[in-house]
């Protein structure tokens, strides 16, 4: 991948692919989607990804631009035309994410990056977060969603308070790793080469660890916690959930 600059602070956009009107949930939505490239700062930058309220998707593609596409939706056409989607470099990192006047206006992110590329913070408050096939993960987490993590490179965090999540966390780690919900299932498949202490634990679900040869491993009578330890166990790995099930398996 070269050098590239960012290209006065926005990429060349093309117009909405698609508008229109339609009824859901809350009356009458105004509905555009747009279509933008970014190019990256430069050759190690991450893509980060923040939505208040839609889904986050994060792929990889074969071209050298980051690819949006942002399937808006508002309560009138004068609210979703005061929002732009917009991408901010800053300390390394490509910042996508809805400006303007942005009450009341979600936006589904359908994200591509150059293959090699690894993302920051890929976030919504409202929404399901799905990232596969980067080169890394800094952290994807809801506030009310699914988050899936998979084929991606290191894993730090994948989190929801209320929703499922399931990651590959592949080696070498990145350091310590935390894959958690408040409320709903969380599965991990680890690998085997990973050098960490793992553990397993849900206050109200079963806990297991499953396919890895781990040792000094332990478990509680309930079966709520199950740890053990792969290789020296350098970093740590938790994979828990408030009210649902904590697995792991062999990756």
């Amino acid at each position: 991948m070269h050098r590239r600059a960012l290209l006065s602070g926005v990429a060349a956009a093309s117009a909405a692919a698609l508008t229109g009107c339609s009824t859901g949930l809350f009356g009458d939505q105004y509905e555009d989607t747009r279509e933008v490239e970014f190019d990256l700062p430069d050759e190690d930058a991450s893509v980060s990804v923040q939505s208040e309220n839609g889904d986050v998707d994060v792929s990889t593609h074969d071209g050298d631009r980051v690819s949006v596409t942002a399937r808006l939706s508002g309560p009138s056409e004068d609210r979703v035309e005061g929002v732009e989607v917009a991408g901010s470099p800053g300390s390394g990192d490509l910042s996508i994410a809805l400006e303007g006047s942005t009450r009341r206006v979600s936006a589904d992110f359908d994200v591509q990056v150059p293959a090699g590329t690894p993302t920051g913070d890929l976030e919504t408050s409202n929404g399901d977060v799905d990232v596969r096939d980067v080169a890394g993960v800094g952290s994807a987490s809801s506030e009310n969603g699914d988050v899936t993590v998979r084929s991606a490179g290191p894993v730090s965090a994948a989190e929801t308070d209320n929703g499922e999540v399931a990651a590959d966390v592949p080696a070498p780690l990145p350091g310590d790793v935390t894959v958690a919900s408040s409320n709903g299932d969380v599965s991990v498949s680890l690998s085997p080469d990973a050098d960490a202490e793992v553990v397993a634990r849900t206050d109200n679900g079963n806990a297991s660890i499953e396919g890895l040869d781990l040792s000094d491993e332990q478990r509680d009578g309930d079966e709520e916690e199950v740890r053990g330890v792969l290789g020296d166990g350098t970093h740590g790995v938790l994979v828990e959930s408030d009210n649902g099930d904590a697995a792991v398996d062999a990756l």
